[in-house]
């Protein structure tokens, strides 16, 4: 378009822009009828418009939620793959047969404790009775199996008693639940240590697993939790004891289901110091062979 032109038509359009504007303000109704000449034009128009961009932000908010799903949940598996790495490595682990395993479910039982169950069962060699263990140590033992997954019973439930060793001199004592009479002296989630040999438990001693024949239900050595308090003596047989389980049960998510090896080989025949004749077949855990 021509300069002079373009000039001609603003100085036109300001024009009847004052023209408008001074109609207005004397209360004409030439610009009302303008005002709803052009709304009823341009209003579709407009509410298309302001329509375009909610439709987007929408578009972008679902996008950002499926965003954050995907990266929580590679952040789940992230967390899971360091977990298993930690399991693999962990001394609970070391030396053992296993399976990993997952926690697909958890209850709580009514007659206390915490229930799980794993995502691995017969078909993975999983067997009942098979020690349950986290990278830190003892979480439970399976009590029953099904071809694709398997229940735990998990460390400190009603009724469940382990034997185990205290500290470096691996005194004998037994761990359980604390009874109806004393758990409100004991903290939420600790164990009642029992000692049945004589001996006197001292905080901060480490609890292990006795362990159990073909190590069924609990393999030996694996850590169940440290002393945190000792009971006064009151003049009875054994001394009795706090312990803090080194496993959170409601913390569970990855473990280790150790698969029991069945003996093939006898063991080798030792003889007994100062004995006259005949061999002894040496012992496991003060048990005989």
């Amino acid at each position: 378009m021509d300069p002079t032109h373009q000039r001609r038509l603003l100085a036109g359009l300001v024009v009847a822009t004052l023209a408008l504007l001074g109609a207005d303000l004397a209360g004409s109704g030439v610009a009302g009828a303008v005002r709803d000449a052009g709304g009823a034009v341009l209003g579709p128009v407009q509410r298309a418009l302001s329509g375009a961009p909610r439709d987007e932000i929408a578009a972008l908010e679902a996008q950002n939620v499926l965003l954050r799903a995907t990266v929580a949940d590679q952040q789940r598996r992230l967390a899971e793959r360091e977990r298993l790495a930690e399991l693999v490595g962990g001394d609970p682990a070391t030396g053992h047969r296993f399976v990993a395993a997952r926690v697909v479910a958890s209850d709580i039982s009514p007659l206390g404790g915490r229930g799980l169950t794993l995502d691995v069962g017969t078909r993975d060699g999983v067997t009942a009775d098979s020690t349950v263990v986290t990278a830190e140590g003892l979480a439970g033992r399976v009590v029953a199996v099904s071809p694709w997954t398997c229940d735990v019973q998990v460390l400190g439930s009603t009724g469940s008693v382990i034997g185990v060793r205290v500290g470096p001199a691996g005194t004998l004592a037994t761990v359980s639940s604390p009874s109806s009479t004393d758990r409100e002296s004991r903290p939420r989630g600790s164990l009642t240590l029992s000692f049945v040999q004589p001996g006197t438990p001292v905080v901060g001693d480490t609890v292990t697993t006795l362990g159990s024949v073909d190590e069924r239900p609990y393999a030996a050595g694996i850590v169940v939790g440290t002393v945190t308090a000792v009971d006064p003596d009151r003049g009875q047989l054994t001394r009795t004891a706090t312990v803090r389980p080194v496993v959170d049960p409601d913390a569970i998510d990855v473990v280790a289901v150790l698969v029991p090896q069945d003996r093939v080989a006898a063991r080798p025949e030792v003889p007994a110091a100062g004995a006259a004749s005949g061999p002894v077949v040496a012992t496991e855990q003060g048990a005989a062979s």
